[in-house]
C-alpha cells in the first residue's frame, strides 16, 4: 500500500514538474515579446536541456531493466523512505524555481538576455543566492533520481545537469558582470551562487 501511494505521488509530482517547466517557458516567451532584449546565451539553454533530458531517460530505463531494478545500483531496500524524500525534493525544487521566476518578473527569460532597463534583483530569495531558479531545478532532478531508486541513475541525474548548470551560471555571470560592472560584483560578494552560506 505504501508503495502504491508513493507511485501515485511520484507520477503526480513529475507531472507537476513538467507542467511547471512548460509554464516557465511560456512566461519567458511572453516576457521576450513584451520587452526588447539582447541575447548572450552562448548555447547555454540548449546545453542545460541536453544535460537533463538524456539522464532522465537513462535513469528511467535502467530502473525498468531487471539488472538494475533489484540488482546493481538499486537502493530498493531504503524504500519507501528515499522515495518520499525524493518527492519532497521535487516539490521543494518546483516551489523554489517558481519563487525565483516570480521575483524576476518581466526580467525572467529562459535564455541569457539583457533586457531594456535591466536591474539587479535583490529581493526575496535573491537576497541570499544569485541563482535560485537553478537550485530549484537541480533539487527537482535530485528528487527524480531518488524516486527512481538506483544509484547509477541518481548519479547521472545529479552530475550531468550540474555540469550544464555550472556552464550556464558562468555564461550568465559573465554577461551580468559585463553589463553592471562593480554593482554586480558587489552583489556577488555578499551572496552565494546556489547554496546559502556555502557556495
Amino acid at each position: 500500500e505504501n508503495m502504491e501511494i508513493l507511485e501515485y505521488l511520484t507520477i503526480t509530482l513529475f507531472a507537476i514538474w513538467c507542467v511547471s517547466e512548460i509554464v516557465i517557458s511560456l512566461i519567458s516567451g511572453i516576457n521576450k515579446s513584451r520587452v526588447p532584449s539582447t541575447g548572450a546565451d552562448r548555447f547555454s539553454f540548449f546545453i542545460v536541456w541536453l544535460s537533463t533530458i538524456p539522464p532522465i531517460l537513462f535513469a528511467y530505463l535502467i530502473q525498468k531493466h531487471s539488472i538494475f531494478s533489484n540488482g546493481f545500483g538499486s537502493f530498493s531496500t531504503l524504500f519507501p523512505f528515499l522515495g518520499y524524500l525524493g518527492c519532497l525534493f521535487i516539490a521543494l525544487g518546483v516551489t523554489i524555481r517558481l519563487m525565483a521566476v516570480a521575483a524576476l518578473k518581466q526580467q525572467f527569460t529562459t535564455k541569457v538576455s539583457i533586457i531594456e532597463r535591466h536591474k539587479i534583483v535583490e529581493t526575496g530569495i535573491y537576497k541570499t543566492i544569485r541563482h535560485p531558479a537553478y537550485l530549484g531545478y537541480l533539487a527537482s532532478l535530485l528528487g527524480i533520481g531518488l524516486v527512481l531508486g538506483n544509484w547509477v541513475g541518481l548519479t547521472a541525474l545529479v552530475v550531468l545537469p550540474l555540469a550544464g548548470i555550472l556552464y550556464r551560471i558562468h555564461v550568465e555571470e559573465s554577461v551580468l558582470l559585463g553589463y553592471f560592472g562593480s554593482a554586480y560584483q558587489e552583489y556577488a560578494n555578499r551572496t552565494k551562487r546556489l547554496l546559502p552560506g556555502i557556495w
